[in-house]
C-alpha cells in the first residue's frame, strides 16, 4: 500500500514536470516566433532593393534600345554584356550552390541534403549574379534567387541566435517564404509555396513562421513599391451560363495541360543538349547574350523574364493569332536557353509570362470565332497564368491564391479553382513531373554533392507525437538509421537508456540516398500533425 502511494506521488510529480516542460516549449516558440519575424525583415531589406534595382537596371536598358543608338554603341553594348554574362558564369564556376532558380537548393537545405558552406559569402554572390544574368537580358526571374537568399538570411540568423537544430529548418522556410513574399508583395502565395514546393511536409510552426517572414518582408516590398503593376488589370469575365462557362474552363485546362506536357519534354531536351554540348564557357555566353541582344532589337520588354511584355499585353494586347503565337514561341524558347543556361535566376517569373501569353491567345482564338470580346482578353490571360502555374509547378494552392493576392480580382479566384484543379488531374493522367522536383533531383546528383555518404536529420519531438514518451533503445527504426544524439535544454545527452521527451531534438543519422524516402517518415514520429 506504502509503496502503491509512493508510485503515485512520484507519477503526479513526472506529470507537474512535463506540464512545466511543455509551458516552457511554448515559450521558445513565441522566441522562434520571434526571431522570424526579424529573418522577414532582413531578407525584406535585402530582396526588395534587389528587386527595385532590376527595375532600375531594366529602364535604363529600355532606354538606351528606344534611342536609336549609333552602331558602334551597340557594339560597346553587346561586349559589356557579354563581358558580365563570363562574370557570372566564373561566380557559379566557383559556387555551384548559385546556379539555377534557387527554389530546389532551399529545399535540399532544409532537408538537409545541401549544407551552405559560406552562406554570407554565397548570398552576395547569388545577388550579384541574379542582378547581372536578369539586368543583360535573359528571360529569367526574380523569385528563385530571392527564395535563396531568404534561406541564406534564414541560415545566418540561426547561426547568429543559436536556434536549436531542430528549429533550423523553420527559420530557414520562413526566409524562403519572406524571399517569394518580397518578390510579389503577396505573404500568403508564398507561405503557401514554402508548404507545397519546398518544405513538403508541413507543421503549424513552419507555417506560423514562414506568414510571420512572409508579412514583413511583404509589408517592406508593399512599401517601396506601393502600386501593384498587376492591381491596374482589368479582368471582365465574360456573361456565359453555368454550364457555358465549365465548357470553356476544361478547353482551357485541356489545352495548358497539352502545352505543358510540351513545355516539360522542350526543358528536359534542352538540358540534356546543355549536358552533352562541347563548347566553351565563353563561346556559350556569347550566343546567349547574342539571343538577348537581338531580341531586345526589335522587342525590349520580352527580356528580362518578359514581365514588361505580359503587362504590355494586359493593356494592349495583340490582336493577331498568328503575332501572340510567335511571341509566345520566341519567349518560350528563349527562356529555355536562358534558365537551362545553369546561370542564377528563376523559372517562376517567365512561367507566368508565358501561361499569360498562352491565355491572350486562347482568348483571340475564342474572339476570332465571336464567343467573346475584347475586353475579356485579360480575365483568359489570368487564369492561363494560373493553370500554366499549376502545369509546370504542380503547386495549385499557389497559383490559385498568387493571381488573386497581386491582381486583386477575387471574380478570378473560383474560375481559377475550377481551372487549377482540372489542369492539376489532367497533368497527372500526362504524367507531368513537377519542374522543381526534376530540378531538385538533377541538383542532388551534381558532383559537389556525391562525396557525402551519410547525413543526420535533426527533428524536435513534439508533445503526443509517436516519438514522444518511447524509449530509445526499444525504438525500431528503418534500416541503417540510428539515433546518434540527444540535445535536452541545450545539453547533449547519450541515447542510450533515455526516455524521448517533448523538446527533444534528436539526431538521426541515415544514409545520403535514402533521404528522399526516409524524411516524411521520420519527420511524421516526431510531428502530431
Amino acid at each position: 500500500m506504502w509503496s502503491l502511494k509512493k508510485v503515485r506521488e512520484h507519477w503526479k510529480q513526472l506529470m507537474g514536470l512535463r506540464k512545466w516542460r511543455i509551458r516552457k516549449l511554448k515559450l521558445i516558440n513565441a522566441r522562434l516566433y520571434f526571431v522570424s519575424i526579424f529573418v522577414g525583415l532582413l531578407t525584406g531589406l535585402i530582396a526588395v532593393p534587389y528587386h527595385y534595382l532590376l527595375q532600375f537596371l531594366f529602364s535604363i536598358r529600355k532606354d538606351f534600345f528606344v534611342s536609336s543608338p549609333q552602331w558602334y554603341e551597340h557594339v560597346a553594348l553587346f561586349i559589356g554584356l557579354w563581358g558580365i554574362l563570363l562574370l557570372v558564369a566564373q561566380l557559379v564556376k566557383k559556387m555551384p550552390i548559385i546556379s539555377g532558380g534557387g527554389i530546389p537548393q532551399t529545399r535540399g537545405v532544409i532537408s538537409g541534403r545541401i549544407t551552405y558552406q559560406h552562406p554570407f559569402k554565397e548570398l552576395w554572390a547569388k545577388f550579384a549574379g541574379g542582378l547581372m544574368a536578369l539586368s543583360a537580358g535573359l528571360s529569367l526571374g526574380r523569385e528563385g534567387p530571392s527564395v535563396q537568399i531568404g534561406s541564406y538570411v534564414g541560415t545566418l540568423v540561426a547561426k547568429w541566435t543559436n536556434i536549436l537544430p531542430g528549429e533550423r529548418k523553420q527559420l530557414l522556410s520562413a526566409g524562403a517564404g519572406a524571399g517569394l513574399s518580397a518578390a510579389f508583395a503577396a505573404p500568403l502565395a508564398s507561405s503557401l509555396l514554402v508548404i507545397e514546393s519546398i518544405e513538403r511536409f508541413d507543421a503549424p510552426k513552419t507555417a506560423i513562421t514562414t506568414l510571420l517572414a512572409g508579412v514583413v518582408a511583404g509589408g517592406i516590398a508593399g512599401w517601396i513599391f506601393p502600386i501593384s503593376s498587376y492591381a491596374q488589370i482589368q479582368a471582365v469575365a465574360p456573361d456565359f451560363p453555368f454550364w457555358i462557362s465549365m465548357k470553356f474552363f476544361l478547353f482551357l485546362a485541356l489545352a495548358v495541360s497539352v502545352f505543358g506536357k510540351f513545355y516539360s519534354i522542350l526543358t528536359d531536351l534542352f538540358q540534356k543538349w546543355n549536358q552533352h554540348i562541347r563548347i566553351s564557357t565563353s563561346i556559350r555566353m556569347l550566343y546567349l547574350s547574342g539571343i538577348a541582344y537581338l531580341i531586345s532589337l526589335f522587342e525590349i520588354n520580352l527580356t528580362g523574364g518578359g514581365e514588361a511584355f505580359l503587362l504590355q499585353q494586359f493593356v494592349r494586347p495583340d490582336s493577331q493569332i498568328v503575332w501572340a503565337g510567335g511571341f509566345l514561341l520566341v519567349h518560350l524558347l528563349f527562356t529555355q536557353f536562358s534558365f537551362t543556361s545553369g546561370l542564377p535566376g528563376g523559372n517562376f517569373i517567365p512561367t507566368l509570362v508565358t501561361g499569360g501569353l498562352f491565355g491572350l491567345l486562347f482568348a483571340l482564338v475564342l474572339i476570332h470565332y465571336q464567343v467573346i470580346s475584347k475586353e475579356h482578353i485579360s480575365y483568359f490571360m489570368l487564369l492561363g497564368m494560373g493553370a500554366f502555374l499549376v502545369a509546370v509547378v504542380r503547386t495549385p494552392l499557389t497559383a490559385i491564391v498568387l493571381i488573386t493576392e497581386i491582381t486583386g480580382h477575387l471574380e478570378v479566384f473560383y474560375p481559377s479553382i475550377i481551372v487549377g484543379g482540372l489542369t492539376y488531374y489532367f497533368t497527372e493522367m500526362l504524367q507531368i513531373k513537377p519542374a522543381n522536383v526534376v530540378l531538385y533531383n538533377h541538383l542532388i546528383r551534381a558532383p559537389f554533392l556525391q562525396k557525402q555518404q551519410r547525413y543526420h536529420l535533426y527533428v524536435e519531438i513534439m508533445d503526443g507525437s509517436y516519438f514522444d514518451g518511447k524509449a530509445v533503445d526499444t525504438l525500431t527504426l528503418p534500416n541503417r538509421c540510428e539515433i546518434k544524439s540527444i540535445q535536452r535544454d541545450r545539453k547533449a545527452l547519450s541515447p542510450q537508456g533515455e526516455t524521448l521527451i517533448p523538446g527533444d531534438q534528436v539526431e538521426i543519422e541515415m544514409d545520403v540516398q535514402d533521404i528522399e524516402k526516409l524524411y516524411e517518415p521520420l519527420v511524421s514520429m516526431a510531428n502530431i500533425y
